[in-house]
């Protein structure tokens, strides 16, 4: 009889209490709650809706009605289809899931607590689950911290190559603006030769007056005054004035007058590279005028061999054209490492040039009857191993990591397109390892390629991985 007796009271307790709707490891917080949320669910007399559409009385709070239109006022039930419910998971990590996996027969939270009236008989896993997770943070910290290291290693060697390039980028700068205009002057001296009519190292109205392209009205003359507009604020011009002041406007000008079907025609859009090569075109033209070597080797079947002098001409023409020439490849070559270095340095390589140092390496990896490759910052493409074509599918694009996390994905788009579809693309995830290598490729959707990198590049320092270890728990 006191058995029944002390039974019958701890029902009563529990009723009275209300321990048996409470006691569900939330404390003071309705179910489904967390901790962080705690102040927002103090019991009064009317609980506010989270976006403060509405108040309603607290006791409607897990009611399993819902009420607020955020779902808000129904942590614990299945009743707000865009409500969240909080698993505590003591032991392993906290999560939250839908409001609609409450109670839905189905275990989802390691601990069980979502299917509290159910009548599923859900086994607390957490422990377990959570030594597991542990044990495999542990082997991941190790990981990290060798990939670390070797960032360290990788960080040091992008920071050389990029100061490499920098130092090489200012001495060839320099040598292509040099060699540009010694080839400039060259050319300057060929037109001042082919305009010094008389041969005495002076430009003046006469030497001007006698080019027909000068005639800027059209009239069947060139006027004084036309003349004059090229001999600025000058009687006559010696060689480096004309250089300074003159050269520009007068190659201007002929080039200007020459017959259209000469010019080479284009409708593609101009840029600064494309211009340089024009200005280097148009330089070699009035450098190579005044030899009228074409004429002589047109003629050379004609005639008898020439006279030892006109020969030397020849000869030092045709080597000075040679020189030339030879001049305007090294410039060429000049601009293409200028413009290489340009883009090196410009790149972005991460705040501690840690991926500089893979720019341009290439990784493959072999998925059933394909070869993937991925070359750093350049593209990616796919190989049947029964063929020798590659089928191109993406080129680089940019880092495309989330803004707390920029350097963890690249994009590489811009592929071959796909039959009736879009042009193929890939994105490029990446994680932490201890080499640099392609893990996984697959194509989630039609022509969107995602490949899975491993690199010491992508190593966190091993401290700040702790503290969000423990920021996470």
């Amino acid at each position: 009889m006191k058995e029944l007796i002390f039974s019958f009271f701890v029902f009563v307790t529990l009723i009275t209490t209300g321990v048996t709707e409470e006691d569900h490891g939330y404390g003071n917080r309705p179910r489904g709650v967390p901790s962080s949320k705690a102040a927002l669910y103090l019991e009064k007399e009317e609980f506010e809706c989270l976006d403060g559409s509405q108040k309603i009385p607290y006791e409607r709070v897990n009611d399993d009605y819902c009420d607020c239109d955020d779902g808000s006022d129904e942590p614990g039930t299945s009743a707000c289809p865009n409500g969240r419910f909080h698993c505590i998971n003591l032991g392993h990590k906290p999560m939250d899931v839908y409001s609609s996996r409450v109670n839905d027969y189905i275990c989802d939270c390691c601990d069980g607590s979502d299917e509290w009236d159910s009548g599923v008989q859900c086994p607390n896993l957490c422990s377990q689950m959570g030594a597991q997770a542990r044990k495999e943070a542990e082997e991941y910290k190790k990981v990290v911290a060798a990939g670390f290291s070797k960032r360290s290693e990788l960080a040091k060697e992008g920071e050389k190559l990029v100061k490499e390039k920098t130092a090489a980028k200012e001495v060839e700068d320099k040598d292509w603006e040099e060699k540009k205009n010694a080839i400039k002057k060259a050319a300057a001296e060929g037109l001042f030769a082919k305009l010094d009519s008389d041969g005495d190292s002076k430009l003046t109205i006469q030497d001007f007056k006698k080019i027909a392209e000068f005639d800027n009205d059209n009239n069947g003359e060139v006027s004084d005054d036309e003349a004059k507009s090229y001999l600025p604020g000058e009687e006559e011009l010696n060689f480096d004035s004309f250089f300074e002041k003159s050269f520009d406007d007068v190659r201007r000008i002929l080039r200007s007058k020459e017959p259209v079907e000469e010019k080479k025609e284009t409708t593609e859009e101009p840029n600064t590279e494309k211009e340089e090569n024009i200005e280097e075109e148009e330089l070699e033209d009035e450098y190579s005028a005044p030899s009228e070597s074409h004429h002589i080797e047109e003629e050379w079947e004609k005639k008898p061999p020439y006279s030892e002098a006109t020969q030397k001409f020849i000869d030092e023409a045709t080597q000075a054209r040679n020189e030339f020439h030879d001049a305007l490849r090294k410039v060429s070559d000049l601009e293409t490492k200028v413009r290489e270095a340009e883009q090196f340095v410009e790149f972005d390589y991460g705040p501690d040039y840690a991926w500089a140092a893979l720019k341009g390496q290439c990784f493959d990896l072999d998925e059933n009857q394909y070869t993937y490759r991925l070359c750093m910052f350049d593209k990616t493409t796919q190989k049947d191993r029964n063929s020798h074509h590659d089928v191109p599918l993406g080129y680089w694009n940019s880092w495309a990591g989330s803004d707390s996390d920029k350097y963890s994905t690249q994009k590489y788009d811009r592929g071959q397109s796909c039959w009736n579809g879009p042009d193929r693309s890939t994105m490029v995830e990446i994680k932490c390892g201890e080499e640099t290598k392609l893990l996984e490729a697959s194509e989630p959707a039609k022509c969107e390629y995602k490949f899975v990198l491993v690199s010491p590049a992508a190593c966190q320092d091993p401290t700040k991985l702790e503290e969000n270890y423990h920021s996470e728990l």
